[in-house]
């Protein structure tokens, strides 16, 4: 079997860059959004304005799902950062306790 080497630093840094991935795409979608509604809401109008509007709100659903995704792989990245150092520092403190009672 394989050794498992985690570096809790690194792990909590890529969940960083997600984070900034997901609000980079959210603010894109929102700009887009913006820019759809204000389409519709101006000299624009009939069937393929609504066709169109509808097809934004679909694509702001899917973006907040898609968030959403993003928020639990995210959590789950950190939450595990956290018990391998946890562990880490248990496994540290009873080596440091064999080595001072022998």
């Amino acid at each position: 079997m394989g050794v498992l080497n985690t570096d809790s630093a690194k792990l909590r840094a890529a969940a960083s860059e997600l984070d900034r991935i997901k609000n980079d795409t959210l603010q894109g979608l929102g700009r887009y959004m913006t820019m759809n509604s204000d389409l519709t809401g101006g000299g624009f109008g009939g069937n393929a304005a609504l066709a169109s509007l509808r097809t934004t709100e679909d694509v702001a659903t899917t973006g907040r799902n898609v968030s959403a995704r993003f928020d639990s792989v995210i959590t789950a990245m950190n939450s595990g950062a956290a018990e391998y150092d946890r562990i880490e520092s248990e496994n540290q403190a009873n080596i440091a306790s064999v080595a001072t009672s022998s």
